[in-house]
């Protein structure tokens, strides 16, 4: 009887879920005198309706007396229980299943076509209509949880949703609080992992152990364009070289590739190029040039056309950012005598649209011949006095970016500090420096011991050969063929091609060696030295610039008996001097906002900076900078840099774009005196492609997952297969206190039996 007594009151009580466990031994207590005036109640009570139905209700049959009286006994008992302050106190036992997180992996690679529909779709049609997380129902306890914070299976998005880390995922969801310790964790996924880490790594972070079940097809057919090497900035007018990176497994045949320009949402085709498919999936690069024709920050796409039969387009396109400059890199040619040399690249300079060329050209006589502009933009003099043979201060040698040594003897820079003058130039200010050959430079004119000498790439030693006399064709070395200033052609096989079918120089100066850490360029085909091959063209990095030596002087030839239609003394002449220049962004006074990685995407970490340098060329590194982000959907954020210590003058602002689209990039300037001046770029964030770079699911990855979690994997067509350890139930006991007196029920179940009462003696006509 206290058993059934307890499940009323648990009834009453709202806790209906217990209903079904099992109950320990009840214990009733009471207000003081509660239990007395309960039980005597009820026995006075029963006695008045009795009573009261047999003296008062003449006319009723006997059903209809029966009912009204139980309805006014239970009334009174259940007002008594009210009165007399009953608690039920009860132990409950539950027994409770292992628990499982089943966590099914909802990223972008899972919205990637399987069968008929998605990989994302293919889970849910698994777990609801294939009779999976029923069968795990009947055996665990399960969580069900996803990978991504807001997405739930079947979920569809506008946007792609940013890419996730799985490993982290799943340890974060198997930290959430739970009831009871996880006994395992099933894993449903294509085993994409976008952070680099391995998986299998996750295993000694998690509770439990990992099955896993893979979602995808071993045998998905497509092409994917995986990455693209473009520069970080060009001059205007320049033809600009993009190389892209293809995989194709499954695929063969031919890919068409366009590249279209993007302004205010429209797309302007500028280039395109054909791609033979290597249908083992070895990676194929494809190179496309197109000119820069509108300075700014231009924004383009590569899209490679859909391919029949590949298993997604979502991975055929990148798209990109293009810093085109408008400025020109200023030359200073300094020639000891009219030379062809001189001549031809003087040529070669004046053609290229990114090249404001001077020259300087010793006469008979010791006169000296100016060539190029008279006047700066400021209409200040370029070169005040010509006549002397060099610019006479600081400032008139730092308005050039690029400064070029013909065939000048050593007593040229004895006078008015020249060599100090070069070496600050080079050193401080990061201009450029060429060397060329000749009969009165390097050794031949006894440079050795200079300042110049310590500052170039050659050692320069005196010796008994001091020219090469005779004809020869140049050999670039295997550090050359990759060097930004011999890239007479994109491809490499070509640009090869292109520096052995070049005309012959002749003759040159005699170096012995290079200096530690010299890059050679070009070597004599034939000659020796003690050391190796005899180089004849080098360059290095020095203090902030950087220099280019060569002992040739009859570049010239490749011009007057080239071969080919191409003009490679103007493109060597052109990429020489690009070279040497470096970054325009980081000398300009008006200190532009960089692009560290012209591909900007969702969860890709992108990189923003600028360089302050002072009148003189010297970084400036007492500067506040206040960097602001405005994105898209309305987020701001604003940090603040110093200048970089490894780097000085650099200001940077690192980044992690949340969304796509337009994000404005503000920074405030903060200079000696409190003058503050701001700088703005805007630039495009896309939709992430990390994880759509790999297509086939990584079983492996699952799989070893498993095994260092003491799980199973198996391929999701597989599920009914899967078999996990059986896990002891367990019991749980709960100390429930039910406050029968006050208990909502009780109330609800008084005024539902008084209002029933009044209604059937309204009925029956009864006062």
């Amino acid at each position: 009887m206290t058993a059934i007594l307890t499940r009323i009151a648990l009834f009453f009580d709202g806790s209906w879920s217990r209903l079904t466990e099992r109950l320990g031994v009840p214990e009733w207590s009471f207000a003081p005198g509660g239990k007395i005036l309960l039980f005597a109640g009820a026995a006075v009570a029963l006695v008045l309706v009795v009573v009261c139905y047999r003296r008062t209700t003449e006319g009723l049959t006997l059903r209809s007396r029966l009912g009204l009286g139980a309805l006014r006994f239970v009334s009174l008992i259940l007002l008594l229980t009210l009165v007399s302050g009953a608690v039920c106190s009860v132990d409950v036992f539950r027994t409770q299943r292992p628990e499982l997180l089943l966590l099914v992996d909802d990223s972008p690679s899972m919205s990637l076509p399987d069968g008929g529909s998605t990989r994302l779709a293919a889970v849910e049609q698994t777990l609801s209509q294939g009779g999976l997380l029923r069968r795990l129902e009947n055996q665990f306890t399960v969580r069900l949880r996803h990978t991504g914070e807001s997405t739930s299976p079947g979920a569809t998005t506008d946007a792609p949703a940013p890419p996730q880390d799985l490993a982290r995922s799943l340890i974060r969801e198997a930290a959430q609080p739970a009831s009871q310790p996880l006994a395992h964790i099933l894993l449903i996924s294509d085993g994409v992992q976008s952070s680099g880490e391995r998986l299998s790594r996750a295993a000694a972070e998690l509770p439990a152990p990992v099955s896993s079940l893979v979602v995808g097809q071993a045998d998905a057919r497509d092409v994917i364009l995986e990455n693209i090497s473009v520069p970080p900035f060009v001059y205007a007018r320049d033809r600009v070289l993009v190389s892209a990176e293809l995989r194709s497994p499954g695929i063969s045949g031919e890919a068409t590739l366009r590249l279209v320009n993007v302004r205010a949402g429209a797309e302007k085709e500028i280039a395109t190029a054909k791609a033979t498919l290597a249908p083992g999936g070895e990676p194929l690069v494809a190179r496309l040039e197109f000119p820069a024709t509108d300075p700014g920050l231009q924004r383009f796409i590569l899209r490679v056309e859909p391919v029949p039969g590949e298993l997604t387009a979502l991975n055929n396109d990148i798209a990109f950012h293009l810093d085109v400059r408008p400025e020109k890199i200023r030359v200073l040619f300094v020639e000891g005598e009219p030379s062809w040399e001189y001549r031809y690249a003087r040529q070669s300079l004046l053609a290229d649209p990114a090249v404001e060329f001077h020259g300087l050209v010793r006469l008979p006589g010791d006169e000296w011949f100016y060539q190029g502009p008279a006047n700066r933009a400021d209409n200040k003099p370029v070169l005040r006095a010509p006549r002397d043979g060099f610019p006479t201060t600081t400032a008139e040698l730092n308005y050039f970016d690029v400064l070029i040594l013909g065939d000048l003897e050593r007593k040229v820079f004895e006078q008015a500090r020249r060599f100090e003058l070069v070496e600050a130039f080079v050193g401080q200010r990061g201009g450029g420096l060429a060397t060329i050959g000749g009969m009165k430079v390097y050794a031949a004119g006894n440079y050795e011991g200079t300042l110049l000498a310590q500052m170039l790439p050659v050692e320069i030693v005196r010796e008994k050969t001091m020219q090469l006399v005779n004809r020869f064709n140049v050999q670039p070395t295997s550090q050359g063929l990759v060097h930004p200033v011999l890239q007479l052609e994109g491809d490499p096989v070509k640009n090869e091609q292109a520096w052995a079918g070049l005309p012959w120089v002749e003759g040159g100066n005699a170096w012995r060696t290079l200096k530690p850490g010299a890059t050679p360029l070009l070597l004599h085909p034939t000659l020796r030295t003690p050391a190796g091959p005899r180089p004849v063209a080098a360059a290095w990095p020095y203090g902030a610039g950087r220099i280019y030596s060569t002992a040739l002087d009859g570049t010239w030839h490749w011009r007057l008996a080239r071969k080919s239609e191409a003009d490679y003394h103007q493109r060597f002449w052109g990429l020489l001097i690009r070279w040497l220049a470096g970054d325009p962004r980081l000398s300009q006074p008006s200190a532009p906002i960089m692009l560290d990685d012209p591909l900007l995407e969702v969860g890709k970490p992108a990189g923003f900076s600028l360089s302050l340098r002072d009148p003189e060329g010297a970084a400036f590194t007492d500067a506040q900078v206040e960097f602001t982000v405005e994105a898209p959907a309305g987020g701001r954020l604003l940090a603040r840099a110093a200048s970089d210590p490894a780097v000085p003058g650099r200001y940077a602002l690192r980044y992690t774009p949340a969304h796509p689209g337009d994000h404005v990039i503000k920074a405030v300037i903060t200079g000696p005196g409190d003058e503050k001046r701001e700088q703005q770029l805007t630039c495009t964030v896309s939709p992430s492609r990390a994880e759509f770079r790999q297509i086939l699911p990584d079983t492996a990855a699952l799989a070893g997952l498993a095994a260092a979690s003491g799980g199973t994997s198996l391929p999701l067509a597989k599920h009914a297969d899967l078999k996990l350890p059986a896990a002891p139930s367990s019991v749980a006991v709960q100390h429930v206190v039910v406050n029968v007196w006050q208990a909502p029920g009780v109330l609800v179940l008084l005024l539902v039996c008084l209002c029933a009462e009044w209604l059937l003696r309204k009925r029956r006509g009864l006062a």
